[in-house]
Formats: structure tokens, C-alpha cells, sequence
């Protein structure tokens, strides 16, 4: 028994140093009222940021979706560790986000760009339904230079390269995006 506990002992021991760490500190949290005139709905959504997306996180996320589809991009996207923070409604455990840039113009307004994958239900894989073609869900926020602003939030969305205009297309499953109103910044 002596010997089983000591193994037992040893084996979590050594499990131990390969546990995760806990989760990095925030950089920046966002918080914000989103309203979605499409259900009716609003709540605060908080965002929490840990760290920035990368140059070359960008590029391979987007080499992807040029060369493979959306399909690849969300399998891409959601391998990327470590992620960059979560967003959560009150009273909810959050959920991961994959992709985070912070682009800041000159006169020090910010417009910031959050990826993750969508939250797919039972019902919708079991169905096939059309909404699985839309895996993403996009976060789009403008904030002035005193940290205060507006987004919108696409919580489920198709993207797609278009090769004539070289650039991105996002098209929305929901008539409406959710509005983001009065975004407030709080950096670490």
C-alpha cells in the first residue's frame, strides 16, 4: 500500500511540471453594451487581452484563407497557442479568442480587429444546417484616443478571399450585426 501511495505520490509529481500555466495576466480589457437589434437582445460583453496576435500569426491566417479556404483558416486559427483572451456576458465562464490585432493611427486612435471560432450547437451539426458555413465569429472596435468607442460584432460569419480585389470578404448570417456601444479600454 506504502509503495502504491509513493507511486502515486511520484506520478503526480512529475505530472505537475507539465501542467499549463495559469492564464497571463491581461493587457487591456474592453468592455462594452452590445445590443443586438436582430433578437432584441443586450447585455455587457467584457474582452479580455493577453497578448497581441503576431506579424506572423497574421500572415498564416491569411496565406491560408488565400490558398485553402475557410474551412483551413478556421482549423488554422484555432491551433494558434498561446490564445490572446477570452470574452464573456456576466454571470458566464469565457471563451477563447484566437486573434487579436491592435492597429494605431497617428493621431493615436486605435481600430482593433478579434477573431475566434463560433460556438456550434448540437442541433446545427446534427441538422447541417446552413449556419455551419459560418464558423467565425469577427469583432470590429474604433476607439479615439482617450480609449473610448464603438464596434460591431459579427457572431457568426463566412469569410472568404476575393482574388479580383485582393482582399477579404465577410458576410454576415444575421441580417444585423450586434451593436458595440460605448466601448471603454483599460490597459494593465
Amino acid at each position: 500500500m506504502r509503495r502504491r501511495i509513493a507511486f502515486l505520490a511520484a506520478a503526480l509529481l512529475a505530472l505537475s511540471g507539465s501542467l499549463p500555466a495559469a492564464d497571463p495576466k491581461p493587457i487591456e480589457t474592453f468592455k462594452a453594451f452590445a445590443a443586438s437589434l436582430g433578437t432584441g437582445k443586450a447585455n455587457v460583453l467584457t474582452i479580455v487581452i493577453s497578448r497581441w496576435s503576431t506579424d506572423q500569426e497574421r500572415e498564416m491566417l491569411l496565406e491560408t484563407l488565400q490558398e485553402f479556404g475557410r474551412d483551413k483558416l478556421i482549423d488554422a486559427l484555432i491551433k494558434i497557442r498561446p490564445t490572446v483572451g477570452y470574452m464573456r456576458l456576466p454571470n458566464s465562464m469565457g471563451y477563447d479568442l484566437y486573434y487579436a490585432r491592435d492597429n494605431v493611427s497617428p493621431d493615436g486612435s486605435r481600430h482593433v480587429v478579434i477573431a475566434t471560432n463560433r460556438y456550434v450547437n448540437f442541433r446545427e451539426v446534427q441538422n447541417n444546417t446552413r449556419s455551419m458555413q459560418y464558423q467565425l465569429t469577427l469583432i470590429e472596435i474604433h476607439l479615439d484616443r482617450d480609449g473610448k468607442g464603438e464596434g460591431k460584432m459579427v457572431p457568426a460569419a463566412k469569410v472568404s478571399w476575393d482574388k479580383k480585389e485582393k482582399k477579404i470578404e465577410v458576410e454576415n448570417y444575421n441580417a444585423l450585426p450586434v451593436d458595440l456601444l460605448n466601448v471603454t479600454s483599460t490597459k494593465a
